[in-house]
């Protein structure tokens, strides 16, 4: 992939580019933004850009030559994506980086490592990576990824340049699904809707065979929950981990862990929702919007407050459940804290 190929992310990719440029590439880069919106997809780019063996006249990959096609199947030696091992990253992971930086690059320019999720590095993993910034070697380009920049060591920040990606205008996302995909216009509006913003999730979620019907599921059993009494947590809380488990014989690849995460999403959309409609009134613009009057109805029963504390609750849910928490204590515990009764 190209910096040319990233959609929507003029900005980031200007600043970039114009680094290539003026021969003023830093040894450690922070993007930020978003989940989906393009972060790793532009890293994996700029690595290519590079190191590629022939550059276009702009400083950008031509994506044809050797390690431009590695990069492509994250098989280049000299550029490694390090993602997080369950809900951290830990510090074997970043000693595993640091043993690799002691060498030079076997083929490209630079060595480069993409931190995914950097927001999940340790205390330990901070401190390491940040005796790399302080002496990085010539050739060491480290891209830090995370959505909350603010959790990082505010000395590993002041080291590394920022990039900032921002969402794209969901009128713009709609138009690039028109051209990608054959669906129906509500289901276009609906994906642009529910991506809030983010290309990269609008893709995915036009690309799946499942993402409508699984994401109505999902918000069915949600309302039914929160239109009776809590007693029904325990059996929402079952139908969502038995909806999660991997299908046989199916071409979705996920783990049970990743589809318990994608629904955890679309739950906090509905409650962001809520929140919105709580906050700004019937008028307020928000994300299902084939549940609109299920939301004006729910809103009154919630104080902002409590629509903001479920918020929370649903996010901890996240960590431990990736975490490796059994998935149907935490749900259970969850949904009883999301009912309105407990407010």
């Amino acid at each position: 992939m190209r910096l040319a190929d990233i959609q929507g992310q003029h900005t980031a990719i200007r600043a970039l580019l114009s680094s290539i440029q003026r021969s003023s590439v830093g040894h450690a880069y922070l993007f930020t933004g978003h989940r989906h919106i393009g972060k790793t997809s532009t890293a994996l780019a700029f690595a290519s850009a590079l190191n590629c063996a022939n550059p276009t006249a702009e400083g950008d990959a031509c994506g044809n030559c050797l390690s431009c096609l590695r990069i492509e199947a994250q098989t280049d030696a000299d550029t490694q994506v390090i993602s997080p091992s369950g809900n951290q990253t830990k510090i074997q992971q970043v000693h595993e980086m640091i043993r690799s930086l002691s060498y030079a690059p076997l083929s490209g320019k630079y060595r480069i490592f993409i931190i995914e999720q950097a927001d999940t590095l340790n205390p330990s993993s901070e401190n390491a990576i940040l005796k790399i910034l302080e002496e990085p070697p010539s050739y060491a380009v480290l891209i830090l990824v995370c959505t909350n920049p603010n959790s990082l060591l505010p000395t590993i920040r002041s080291r590394c340049v920022t990039v900032r990606f921002r969402p794209q205008r969901i009128r713009d996302i709609e138009e690039i699904l028109k051209k990608q995909f054959d669906l129906p216009e509500q289901d276009i509006r609906l994906i642009a809707s529910c991506s809030q913003g983010a290309l990269g999730r609008a893709l995915e979620m036009a690309a799946s065979p499942t993402f409508m019907e699984e994401r109505k599921f999902v918000l069915e059993q949600v309302k039914e929950l929160l239109y009776g009494p809590d007693v029904l947590s325990i059996r929402t809380a079952e139908a969502l981990r038995k909806r999660a488990e991997p299908r046989k014989n199916s071409e979705d690849d996920r783990t049970r862990v990743q589809r318990l995460v994608e629904m955890l999403e679309y739950i906090l959309n509905w409650y962001a929702d809520i929140l919105a409609l709580k906050i700004h009134g019937e008028d307020a613009p928000v994300v299902n919007l084939d549940f609109q009057d299920d939301l004006r109805f729910l809103a009154e029963r919630y104080s902002r407050d409590k629509a903001e504390q479920c918020l929370k609750t649903i996010m901890a849910t996240r960590f431990y459940i990736e975490g490796n928490i059994t998935p149907q204590l935490a749900l259970e515990n969850m949904f009883f804290d999301l009912h309105p009764s407990r407010d």
